[in-house]
């Protein structure tokens, strides 16, 4: 990792609050109870260009589609939710950061601020024209992390001969 063995890992857990993020956070509490890392959480939206207040009415939640305090209560509901399944974990310290713009962008300067030594992130596993027309953050920002990146996703294996 590229921390001096002394200083404390940082995680850089990337979440959107659908139902894979508490998949992501429970990786993320496992590996940073294990190795004592520091976790910084990121909920990254795009602008919300569709709203129809005037400017000066609107607030960030507005602005962004995303309330503040909603990503910074999903994580300590989901750091509750790890330590009562495992009580001799060691609890990570949490940081909670929140932006606007293309998230994997967002996610990798704030690796790259950080000097993060690892980037945890979910996938919704689109394929074909879903991923062409959407786009992939898991992927981008496998190519542009300068740190491993590990992508969750939910087991769905499919049957042999399906």
């Amino acid at each position: 990792m590229t921390n001096p063995t002394d200083a404390k890992q940082v995680i850089v857990v990337a979440v959107d609050l659908h139902k894979g993020s508490n998949l992501i956070m429970a990786r993320a509490f496992a590996h940073a109870s294990t190795t004592g890392a520091d976790l910084h959480v990121i909920c990254v939206t795009e602008p919300n260009i569709a709203n129809v207040k005037p400017p000066e009415d609107m607030d960030a939640a507005d602005l962004t589609g995303q309330d503040t305090h909603r990503s910074h209560e999903f994580a300590e509901v989901r750091l509750k939710d790890f330590l009562k399944k495992h009580p001799t974990a060691v609890a990570p310290t949490l940081f909670h950061h929140v932006d606007t713009g293309d998230p994997a962008d967002k996610i990798v300067a704030l690796a790259a601020k950080l000097n993060a030594d690892l980037v945890i992130l979910g996938t919704h596993g689109r394929t074909g024209l879903k991923r062409l027309l959407i786009g992939s953050v898991a992927e981008k920002v496998v190519r542009l992390a300068g740190c491993p990146v590990l992508v969750v996703r939910e087991k769905k294996h499919e049957p042999e001969g399906a």
